[in-house]
């Protein structure tokens, strides 16, 4: 009764979708006689339901379009990819399960590396699309391969072509329609974070809900863009800028963090009040005006320039001042560039304004190595395992449960329980077998005409649909509605072979079994222990910009903070993380601007390189001990005091320097994180040593 409570009207029109495409591949495949109609089935249902597992409710047709291409080129690079197998090993099994086991630890290792959806996808259905195709090819007769991957390839677009229509006729849902309303309200968020920090001071507690706040709107703002390159032709050519600003976004949280420390930096000395003041003047209006409309463009705020408002005696005054001027400035700039671009996506009149975002960022991303490997290995050992059984078995059916198991182990590789999600459809199998059986003894000799067959097909397609947005029945609705097609003969309803039907549901039973346990006994890192790994890789990453010959770019740094705290939120890190994670990259920002500013230091050069390299090598040490990060904060202050004898001042430098201690004295260490990062260093240490 509750899930029924729970159905929506947005449930019940996915519903109807999903039935009435269903009806017209099932009718379109019986009409041209194709192989199987249930493969164009089986492809309306994926498209369709497997997106509903993560959104809830009606996919976007952006994530529709994505999938329905994705799945076009998938399917027909693992259906060539089945005729080479069939075609090279088709009478050498032991070879053949070599080989389809090793493309599909392929395909896998490259699903799980890849970051980029779409590609991530195709591989996804090249991987198990193969061995479809093959297995099919072994069980039923390797004379007809090429005929199979045709039918695989025909009907596949079929399904996917119903599905699409559908969802175009019927109230389509556009993920990206409320992208500009998203982007305002991330604007006007950071500008009301600029001006709190102006005017307020505020606790630690609350500059971390309000991160958290900003970064829920930075996620929104990610998943809306990525649809508008599907779904609204005016948005494509914004892309670039879009994509730009993505990472633009984040950096404008890290200047945030930064313009918080450098007030409070100020905040200690004499005379701060005049120069915030000052400062406060020509900014505050800027933010108001961002943070309470969205419709016009204010001009950049011209902030007064330092060495009218501090004297040329009060050298700590100035150096403070002038970092928070840098810092404003650059807040207010990607501001007004977050403003100009929603104004190019509201009004025509604005596209102009697109010029100044510039090109698409290159990412540079942070592949998960380990996590890919160790996912193929186990694809590999289950496939091996289970068609060795096959083989030696002689079990007709058999290649049904290799077929489940490649689909099954494939399809949820990137879910973070993925055994339990297997678990779930375990149970949706069994009761499509049950239910299949029930359709195949009593409702299909009944049948007398197509209007009959698609009324009995539309109660376990609306059921398994109705299902599958709830969590808890996502994967039993989805799983019975797609095994229930495949155990069914839609080409010739009227014969029913009772031996056939029990093997396939017993191969159907035990290939997700095998799935289930081949997750349960190989389990992989927890989302926990991955999060650990990232934020490490943020610590080792730390230690290159302070080593690293080349510096590397900024561009480069700010892509690696927008991968990996994309990969933070989708493996569900705390806000704590999230702040510390936000830390670390302004702590090497820091890093970065005082080896850039000690190349244009002349004679301070060397020593001031020296001095990062070895803070570099002190970081991942420093973990929980706070006496530490002390002495780290406080000989940095003293570097700084040191360069206040100089003249003339070099004001960035200095600025930087008491920016990093700040940065290091409130920086929150975590303990795990910086003992993997320093293990992690110790080994390449000694592996250098032992060359």
């Amino acid at each position: 009764m509750r899930i029924v409570s729970s159905i929506t009207g947005d449930h019940w029109v996915l519903a109807l979708r999903t039935v009435l495409a269903v009806w017209l591949a099932l009718y379109v495949a019986l009409r041209l006689d194709l192989a199987q109609p249930a493969w164009a089935i089986l492809a309306v249902m994926i498209v369709t339901l497997q997106p509903v597992m993560f959104t809830g409710g009606t996919p976007p047709l952006g994530i529709i379009i994505h999938r329905c291409l994705g799945r076009l080129i998938g399917t027909f690079l693992g259906a060539v990819m089945g005729v080479v197998l069939i075609a090279l090993f088709a009478q050498q099994p032991m070879l053949y399960l070599l080989a389809a086991g090793a493309w599909l630890a392929f395909c896998t290792f490259c699903v799980m590396l890849l970051n980029d959806e779409p590609a991530s996808y195709i591989m996804m259905l090249s991987g198990y699309t193969a061995t479809l195709v093959s297995l099919t090819a072994i069980g039923t007769g390797v004379d007809n391969i090429f005929d199979l991957a045709l039918a695989r390839t025909t009907e596949t677009a079929l399904g996917i072509g119903a599905g699409f229509l559908m969802h175009v006729l019927i109230a389509p849902r556009f993920g990206s329609y409320a992208l500009p309303g998203t982007l305002a309200a991330l604007i006007e968020g950071a500008a009301g974070e600029a001006r709190v920090a102006l005017t307020e001071t505020r606790s630690r507690a609350v500059l971390n809900e309000r991160l958290r706040a900003l970064m829920g709107k930075h996620q929104q703002f990610e998943s809306q863009h990525t649809l508008a390159r599907f779904e609204f032709r005016r948005f494509r050519r914004l892309l670039p800028a879009l994509d730009r600003f993505a990472g633009d976004s984040l950096a404008l949280m890290t200047g945030l963090r930064e313009l918080e420390e450098a007030i409070d930096r100020l905040s200690h000395c004499e005379g701060c009040e005049d120069i915030m003041a000052a400062l406060r003047a020509p900014a505050l209006p800027f933010l108001e005006a961002l943070e309470h409309s969205s419709e016009a463009l204010p001009a950049l705020p011209e902030l007064p320039d330092i060495a009218s408002l501090v004297s040329p005696q009060a050298r700590v005054a100035r150096v403070r001042a002038t970092l928070v001027r840098e810092r404003l400035a650059e807040v207010a700039r990607l501001l007004h560039h977050g403003r100009s671009l929603n104004l190019a996506m509201r009004h025509h009149r604005h596209a102009h304004l697109v010029q100044l975002t510039g090109r698409r960022p290159r990412r540079a991303n942070h592949p998960e190595y380990g996590v890919a490997r160790y996912n193929a290995f186990r694809v590999f050992i289950a496939f091996e395992l289970l068609g060795l059984f096959w083989i030696h078995s002689g079990w007709t059916s058999g290649y049904l449960s290799m077929m489940l198991l490649g689909v099954f182990i494939v399809l949820f590789a990137k879910a973070p329980n993925p055994a339990a999600v297997v678990r779930q459809f375990l149970t949706g199998t069994i009761w499509a077998v049950i239910i299949g059986c029930v359709f195949s003894y009593v409702v299909f000799p009944a049948i007398t005409g197509f209007p009959l067959l698609a009324l009995s097909i539309a109660v376990p397609v609306a059921i398994g649909t109705l299902m599958t947005p709830h969590m808890r029945y996502a994967a039993v609705g989805l799983a019975g509605a797609v095994t229930l097609m495949t155990l069914l003969n839609l080409h010739r309803t009227y014969v029913f072979h009772p031996t056939q039907f029990i093997n396939g549901g017993l191969a159907s039973i035990l290939g997700t079994i095998v799935t289930m346990v081949t997750y349960s006994l190989f389990q992989q890192r927890t989302p926990a222990e991955r999060l650990e790994t990232l934020v490490a890789a943020y610590w080792r990453g730390l230690e290159r910009v302070t080593r690293a010959r080349r510096l590397p770019s900024r561009a480069w740094l700010e892509s690696r903070l927008y991968d990996r705290l994309g990969r933070l939120l989708a493996l569900g890190s705390g806000e704590q993380m999230l702040r510390e994670a936000v830390d670390l990259h302004a702590l090497a920002m820091c890093l970065w601007r005082l080896r850039r500013l000690a190349r244009q230091s002349g004679s301070l050069q060397r020593d001031i390189e020296r001095w990062v390299l070895g803070l570099g090598r002190q970081l991942p040490r420093a973990g929980h001990d706070e006496q530490a990060w002390q002495r780290l904060a406080a000989d940095s202050e003293a570097r700084a005091a040191s360069l206040y004898e100089i003249d003339p001042l070099p004001t960035a430098l200095i600025g930087e320097f008491e920016m990093l201690a700040h940065l290091l004295r409130d920086l929150p260490g975590a303990e795990a994180q910086a003992r993997e990062a320093l293990s992690h260093g110790e080994d390449e240490q000694g592996a250098m040593d032992a060359r």
